[in-house]
């Protein structure tokens, strides 16, 4: 019979900076799920990297497109500036940055 690999030998640790306030939400947030720090880590690393066509990532692009939705249509927005570009282009140029179109499997 075949011995089981040690946990240490199916992990590898890794070190992360997280913003000053994220540690204390992020074990308030992984202790009301019961799951572990590393645990949520981990999926939301595993999250980040999946196809882009995952729940994930049609689900975040939803939000980045709904909230390009929502700048095209604000009057204040449509002031424009001397390179052509409206105050809402220029700002959906930037949030368009943020959508995720490749994963890593």
């Amino acid at each position: 019979m075949k011995k089981p690999l040690s946990r240490f030998k199916t992990i590898a640790p890794l070190m992360v900076y997280l913003e000053l306030d994220q540690p204390t939400r992020l074990k308030l947030y992984a202790e009301k799920q019961g799951l572990s720090v590393s645990q949520v880590a981990r999926d939301a690393f595993n999250a980040f990297m999946s196809p882009s066509n995952d729940p994930f990532h049609q689900g975040y692009n939803a939000g980045i497109d709904a909230a390009i939705q929502i700048v095209k249509g604000t009057e204040g927005a449509k002031m424009m500036f001397p390179s052509g570009k409206s105050f809402g282009q220029l700002v959906c140029d930037q949030l368009v940055r943020f959508k995720r179109s490749k994963g890593i499997k």
